[in-house]
């Protein structure tokens, strides 16, 4: 079987303009390269804030791409979140632990009645012999 190459999608970084390899499927694309620690996104992030408070239109645009880095990374965080919270086998997870929970909780419950059921017996019994002692020193 001959196998396919794979073609993957490429973006130029916005930084260096190096072609960065996307993922195939869903997902945002990346805008920097991937492949140096993040020195092209550290690079152009202080090459904005170097420009931020510039008067006027160079001003407003470094601190609109301050907001759009700050955006992409809670948007990344939340996507971490979310599918180790969302996924399959976290739902699972959590399901088992309070499926466990409830167990507990049940058992603890069980183990209390059965307790308390004891406790009335024995109570039970106690009051019979005290009323039969009663009886037979009153017949005395």
């Amino acid at each position: 079987m001959d196998a396919e190459p794979t073609t993957t999608e490429t973006r130029p970084c916005a930084h260096c303009g190096r072609p960065v390899p996307q993922r195939v499927g869903a997902g945002r694309p990346f805008r920097y390269c991937r492949d140096n620690d993040g020195a092209c996104q550290r690079a152009s992030r202080n090459s904005r804030m170097r420009h931020r408070n510039a008067p006027g239109l160079p001003g407003q645009v470094a601190r609109t791409w301050e907001a759009v880095d700050r955006l992409d990374q809670i948007v990344e965080t939340l996507t971490e979140s979310l599918h180790a919270e969302l996924s399959p086998v976290g739902v699972q997870r959590q399901l088992a632990q309070a499926r466990a929970e409830a167990a507990a909780e049940v058992a603890a419950a069980q183990t209390e009645r059965d307790e308390a059921r004891d406790d009335a017996e024995t109570a039970a019994a106690d009051a019979a012999r005290a009323r039969e002692q009663a009886r037979i020193a009153g017949a005395e």
